[in-house]
């Protein structure tokens, strides 16, 4: 509704990854050109490290605009590093076509298809999002592809792309022959006060406005200290402000706006102020372990999409699966399955989909629990997600079947459920939006 009162062609605070809308300040544009002259000079390995909301996913979408047409690029959203789909998704994406088989020898499989590529001219880029939420194995299988040079060349260049937690998988002394391979640490700055109007002037630039400066110094220190130079906070302050704006026919925006848009924030309304989503959820995981909220889940036999052979070059890939597997036939906890399903949403792409089974009513444990060990069977273990939200304004749980990179993987499974279970009504919607609705961390 602003959009045409203010002069622009797009919204200016989208939360979409857009390069459009990247901004070269605050070191970014140093950032990606140090990046783009480590994959051009062949070094490697290289890690970007920047907090929740700071740019690294929008860094990482404006490399691949910028790469040259003589490479390749991979890009491995979260969404298949915490499936644990990881040799999969790298040889599909490398046009691979896979039967079934071994890790052993899908791993073969992408080392001559590299290999292939290498000796046509082609240089291959792996682009990592969230490395930071990759599993151990996942890591071991990052060395094994650093492993693949010609005359000391790498076949495959990797860039991660991770939220400072990387430094706790890094402190684990297995990945100590990984770690000495980084080339570059790039850190993602946050953005200081006088940062924070340039990005507001460059975003609406991108959108097509050309009047005079439209946030007042006011305003801008306010957005700036509310959110500590965090731009998918600012974007989201900005956008409010804006429309709060408009809505009083102002040609600027006031610290006035930017204090409404704050108080908003600070009350209760249909969606929980950040205090008490967390109270509701701290009540309900407590409830729980009063009542001794034990979740056993009937063991379901899965069988693994990769077999780990007893090799090499892949043993200790092995054992890891062997243990992995072990460990999915064990109950979980209700309160652990709920903690491990907030990290992978937390770590999932916005714009990642995934598929809304059911809201169950928080003291209906037993459907729950038949619930999720339903979709288990169909999906395997590590797939089946379990948050806190809000069903008619009672505390309940959410049952989501699978993180996926968009919305036609949603349909292909969410047709494949309904035929087991037609009754059942199955949403797909993104991330971003159930965040809205999640009363445990947010992004």
């Amino acid at each position: 509704m602003y959009q045409t009162y203010f002069g622009l062609h797009s919204p200016p605070f989208r939360l979409t990854s857009h390069p459009d809308f990247f901004f070269f300040g605050a070191g970014r544009g140093e950032i990606l050109d140090t990046v783009l002259s480590g994959i051009q000079a062949g070094e490697g390995l290289i890690q970007v490290i920047a907090e929740i909301g700071a740019g690294k996913t929008l860094l990482c979408r404006m490399l691949l605009t910028r790469l040259s047409n003589c490479v390749d690029t991979l890009f491995v959203p979260n969404f298949a590093v915490l499936e644990n789909e990881f040799l999969v998704t790298i040889a599909t994406q490398l046009q691979i076509q896979l039967s079934s088989g071994s890790a052993h020898q899908v791993f073969d499989h992408i080392e001559v298809e590299l290999m292939r590529r290498h000796a046509a001219g082609r240089q291959v880029v792996l682009l990592l999002d969230a490395a930071h939420a990759m599993p151990l194995e996942s890591f071991e299988l990052l060395r094994l592809l650093t492993d693949l040079t010609v005359r000391s060349q790498p076949l495959l260049q990797i860039v991660l792309f991770a939220r400072p937690e990387l430094e706790l998988q890094w402190a684990n002394t297995a990945l100590n022959s990984l770690r000495e391979r980084v080339s570059h640490t790039l850190v993602l700055p946050l953005l200081t006060a006088e940062e924070v109007s340039e990005y507001l002037a460059c975003r609406l630039s991108a959108a097509g406005y050309q009047g005079e400066t439209l946030f007042s110094a006011p305003a801008v220190q306010l957005i700036a200290k509310a959110t500590q130079g965090i731009s998918r906070q600012i974007n989201l302050i900005a956008d409010q402000a804006l429309f709060a704006a408009y809505t009083d026919q102002a040609v600027t925006v006031d610290a006035q706006h930017v204090q409404s848009v704050l108080q908003d924030e600070a009350v209760s309304s249909p969606r929980f102020s950040h205090f008490w989503r967390w109270t509701a959820a701290f009540i309900l995981l407590s409830a729980l372990t009063l009542l001794g909220g034990y979740f056993y889940p009937d063991p379901v036999q899965i069988s693994e999409p990769l077999l780990w052979p007893r090799s090499d070059k892949l043993s200790s890939l092995s054992e890891n699966a062997d243990s992995k597997s072990r460990a999915a036939a064990a109950p979980l906890l209700l309160n652990e399955r709920v903690m491990l399903s907030n990290k992978k949403l937390i770590a999932a792409d916005a714009n990642s989909m995934t598929i809304l089974v059911s809201k169950v009513p928080q003291s209906q444990l037993r459907r729950l629990e038949q619930l999720v060990s339903d979709l288990e069977a169909h999906l395997g273990p590590s797939r089946v997600l379990v948050y806190p939200t809000l069903l008619n304004g009672s505390l309940a749980w959410g049952v989501l079947a699978g993180l996926y990179p968009d919305k036609k993987k949603a349909r292909e499974i969410t047709q494949l459920l309904e035929q087991t279970h037609p009754q059942r009504k199955h949403k797909i919607q993104t991330i971003g939006v159930l965040r809205g609705e999640m009363l445990l961390l947010r992004d």
